[in-house]
């Protein structure tokens, strides 16, 4: 195990989750809940509340929800983007750790508390548990067919990069060769410096078994557009004597 996962498996073992920032300033506290349409809550008041780091279709245990920490104002259906919080920590956590629902790249939560999130998402993903069991939860970076018949659509795949190279301002991570119809993820310049301040360094991914989400387009071939890091999770270090 590397440095980073160790710290993070201690962080997970010795300190509660409020310890880390997954409770911003805006908490408060709510009762009277129920789970309306999926990762959604509605409030005795009227407010509803959409749980903004996940997506899928699980529904929320509202019962055990006894804060929400509000992150942001309401979307266009007025539901007001929370981490839903009970007396464990975030609600979050537990409904990815089941395999009940995936994580959703948003910069609305600080980044220590993605990483738990991230780490409860992989848990379950590696133990193919919930939505991971099936194979179209997690599609493979060199699965041509299911890449073209997932245009348009959030996906989550994975793959080992084949190769990184930047031309005119953006970062190509490739999965495969040229023209073989394998997954790219694309980095624009402009959002360079927030993928390193994450510790994520492209052209030293090479080799590194990547989970990455977002929605695919087809040019010439499939990619993602990856806008924030939170689209790419490590899954995996190079094998060793990979190059």
């Amino acid at each position: 195990m590397g440095r980073a996962p160790a710290l993070l498996a201690a962080a997970l073992t010795l300190a509660p989750w409020p310890a880390f920032a997954c409770a911003p300033e805006r908490v408060e506290a709510v009762s009277g809940l129920r789970a309306e349409a999926p990762l959604t809550l509605a409030g005795p008041d009227g407010r509803r509340f959409r749980l903004a780091v996940l997506s899928g279709e699980a529904a929320v245990p509202a019962a055990a929800v006894t804060r929400v920490a509000i992150l942001g104002p309401g979307d266009r259906h007025e539901r007001i983007p929370v981490l839903a919080l009970g007396p464990d920590g975030p609600v979050e956590a537990d409904l990815l750790r089941r395999g009940l629902a995936r994580l959703t790249p948003t910069r609305l939560v600080p980044r220590d508390c993605w990483r738990l999130m991230e780490a409860a998402e992989t848990e379950a993903a590696t133990a193919r548990r919930g939505i991971w069991a099936t194979p179209q939860s997690l599609l493979d970076t060199n699965d041509v067919e299911a890449l073209r018949a997932a245009e348009g659509r959030f996906v989550v795949a994975t793959g080992r990069v084949r190769s990184v190279r930047t031309v005119n301002r953006i970062t190509y991570v490739n999965f495969g060769p040229p023209r073989a119809g394998a997954l790219t993820v694309t980095i624009h310049e402009r959002d360079m410096p927030a993928f390193r301040e994450f510790g994520l360094e492209p052209a030293a991914i090479r080799g590194h078994m990547l989970r990455v989400r977002g929605v695919v387009t087809t040019r010439r071939g499939p990619f993602i557009a990856a806008a924030m890091p939170e689209a790419i999770t490590i899954a995996e270090a190079p094998v060793r004597g990979a190059r």
